[in-house]
């Protein structure tokens, strides 16, 4: 019925306005799966950057408090009370404990990871639609573009690092060295994707009232 009524009004209404009030609605419907997919999105590279901040980085009070919104707002059909537990024990822990857990968990030397590419497949599908919408949420849209971009050639170094540790031409001074560059890598990325996950939470807030 309702739609019956819509079609109405737009028999009565002039074409531009049609246009406007149509253009309109396909930004909501758009708008909102963007930021479905956007939510999924930063939940999973704020996992990783909780993984890689275990075994390669630091985990402080100051990231635990970072990490634990990102985890809680996420709406999606992962299982997350586990995670969200041990992020809420971490917080809660002494300094002393929270070091002895990270030195529980932290990656043996040598160590590697096969790590997986991020992708936006619904945006990237639909960046033809992004001149819908106003300029400021376009920003917002490419800066997660751009920084998830440099991610994910950050994370196709890495595989190639890993990929040559296991070279056995190498000699020890250079196996060692690309190890530990390995460890490197995996600290920048854990960084960078704190970044994207910061960048989509800007996508995430944006009110819709404003589209």
């Amino acid at each position: 019925m309702a739609y019956l009524i819509l079609g109405w009004l737009f028999g009565l209404l002039s074409p531009r306005i049609v246009d406007a009030i149509r253009n309109k609605y396909v930004r909501r419907d758009l708008a909102k799966a963007i930021r479905s997919e956007a939510g999924d999105l930063q939940y999973r590279v704020a996992i990783s950057s909780f993984l890689l901040a275990q075994e390669y980085g630091e985990v402080s009070k100051e990231y635990l408090a970072w990490l634990k919104p990102k985890v809680a707002q996420y709406k999606g059909n992962e299982p997350i009370q586990s995670i969200q537990k041990f992020v809420q024990a971490l917080l809660d822990a002494s300094n002393d404990q929270l070091l002895a857990v990270a030195e529980h968990v932290r990656a043996p030397e040598g160590k590697g990871l096969s790590l997986k590419r991020f992708s936006a497949s619904f945006v990237e599908a639909s960046i033809g639609q992004l001149q819908r919408f106003p300029a400021n949420y376009q920003v917002l849209v490419h800066e997660f573009r751009n920084q998830l971009s440099v991610l994910n050639q950050e994370i196709d170094c890495a595989t190639e690092y890993l990929r040559m540790t296991f070279d056995s031409s190498l000699s020890g001074d250079n196996h060692a060295r690309l190890t530990s560059d390995l460890s490197y890598k995996y600290t920048v990325i854990q960084g960078m994707c704190m970044r994207v996950a910061d960048r989509l939470q800007a996508v995430i807030d944006y009110r819709l009232s404003k589209i």
